[in-house]
């Protein structure tokens, strides 16, 4: 592991040097519907963005959006090569949070399940962008208020799973590489670097802790006796009627989630002849759980907002040992009903425990 410090001029001089051999993606801050505090990711082209905004909480999107596209042909028929080619430039994506790569952790056991996994099922495309993209994480330096890494056993801030890491300071950033990967994004630019003192090392120590200490304080009210990671949500059929009463069952929340890793396979045709796409799928969909016959096993909104927290809390745990939610509470933020899954979660489990 290496560490060097750089102020905030040289870090855009080199972000620019990655962008010249390399699709680059940086969080930049956009006057939308008054909400210039979240940012979102913008392609770097000829000069990296003044509108650059590494501060703050994750970006609007999560990395999945650059490996596991929301739409994607997967085969072309008939041909004597009915696999699609798998587009995998190499991309630099700038900005993502701890909860982002605890996401990418699922994707990666899902997809690339031989190599982080005991499965023997592998995705092509899903592996050429891995292997083709470099993560470069951002410490969190401030908590929204839908936050809840802590409460998912998360942090705001990386202790692996990245390339290199950027820890924002007053005077600058403090880069600490992960990987190979990300040894070779600092190599030839010794030019921007000064050596990392103890001043900036207590102060990424000092606002580590202030912003776990936010997160935990904003969080407090939601917090039941069982760890989340431990939690038995029950059948109480009147408890998931009362969370899914606003539920409109849009899927934003499955969309815009870092570890949601569903997909629907649609075959349509397209010039020559035929193609598959793989589209994101959403489980709150009264199709998703449809079968031939045209039997549901999950015919109301009820059932399928409780296999949605099943998935996160119980199953995904039952499968993989651990839980999928990364508390980015990106699912709070695009909700159209304003369900707040920290309620919903709390009062399942409470009703659970009267019962």
């Amino acid at each position: 592991m290496k560490e060097v410090f750089v102020g905030r001029e040289n870090l855009l001089k080199l972000i620019g040097r990655w962008a010249k051999s390399r699709r680059v993606y940086v969080p930049v801050t956009f006057d939308i519907m008054n909400n210039p505090e979240t940012p979102d990711y913008e392609l770097v082209k000829e000069e990296v963005p003044d509108r650059l905004e590494l501060h703050g909480a994750c970006p609007a999107q999560s990395p999945k959006t650059f490996l596991f596209y929301a739409r994607e042909v997967v085969a072309r028929y008939p041909s004597s090569d009915p696999e699609a080619s798998v587009e995998a430039p190499a991309t630099v994506i700038v900005g993502p949070r701890a909860c982002d790569l605890d996401g990418l952790e699922k994707f990666d056991k899902v997809y690339w399940s031989t190599k982080h996994f005991t499965e023997e099922y592998d995705d092509p495309f899903y592996i050429e962008k891995r292997q083709n993209t470099i993560l470069v994480s951002v410490d969190c330096t401030a908590a929204k208020e839908t936050c809840f890494c802590t409460m998912m056993g998360g942090k705001p801030y990386a202790e692996g799973g990245f390339d290199l890491n950027i820890s924002p300071l007053e005077s600058g950033y403090i880069l600490t590489t992960g990987s190979d990967k990300g040894e070779k994004l600092l190599e030839g630019s010794d030019d921007l670097f000064t050596p990392v003192d103890s001043k900036h090392k207590d102060e990424r120590t000092r606002n580590r802790a202030s912003v776990t200490t936010a997160v935990e304080r904003q969080n407090a009210q939601y917090v039941v006796d069982v760890a989340y990671d431990k939690h038995e949500l029950g059948s109480d059929e009147a408890a998931w009627a009362h969370v899914t009463q606003n539920c409109v069952g849009c899927g934003a929340c499955n969309r815009i989630c870092p570890s949601c890793t569903c997909f629907l396979l649609v075959d349509q045709r397209a010039e020559g002849g035929y193609e598959r796409t793989r589209n994101w799928d959403t489980c709150l969909s009264i199709g998703y759980a449809r079968t031939g016959g045209g039997g549901n096993s999950r015919p109301n909104l009820a059932n399928r907002f409780e296999n949605r927290l099943r998935c996160k809390l119980e199953y995904s745990r039952d499968r993989y040992g651990e839980v999928s939610c990364t508390g980015c509470g990106r699912c709070i933020d695009v909700c159209m009903g304003r369900i707040d899954m920290r309620e919903a979660i709390k009062h399942v489990v409470t009703e659970m425990a009267k019962a």
